[in-house]
């Protein structure tokens, strides 16, 4: 049986590719650079380690961090990098803990958000760190 951080991993892979306008595939489990693409709009990232919480009693939580990095195609990349990685923010993040309670997770968030803005055009890139704190079994 996987791990809980893997089940975490893969509840957000399949969050990601079911809640954005990212084509089933075009989500990525690891770092992926611009030239390694070919279809746009493209989810890449990466998890980072497991912190572990200790509050005593038995009770113990992860945390890591998530790298996502968004890529789009557009005539206004900049507009369009803001607007998926808002899609990811509202649609996935922001719905996650909620959506997987099954699996221990207590919160999830951005804690910062940057885009490229408009150095790689007409290509877009947004950056986000998402942290990611549950319950260890």
């Amino acid at each position: 049986m996987p791990t809980r951080r893997t089940q975490i991993i893969n509840a957000l892979v399949a969050d990601l590719e079911t809640n954005t306008d990212v084509a089933a595939g075009n989500v990525y489990k690891r770092f992926k650079y611009l030239d390694e693409l070919n279809d746009f709009p493209s989810i890449t990232f990466l998890a980072g380690g497991e912190d572990r919480i200790h509050y005593g009693a038995g009770e113990k939580f992860g945390r890591m961090n998530v790298q996502i990095r968004n890529y789009v195609f557009a005539e206004d990349q900049l507009d369009a990098a803001e607007e998926l990685s808002n899609n990811v923010e509202l649609l996935v993040i922001d719905k996650f803990a909620g959506a997987h309670r099954d699996l221990g997770v207590q919160s999830a968030q951005v804690v910062e958000f940057r885009t490229d803005e408009g150095l790689f055009s007409p290509y877009g890139i947004g950056d986000q760190t998402v942290t990611i704190t549950y319950e260890i079994e």
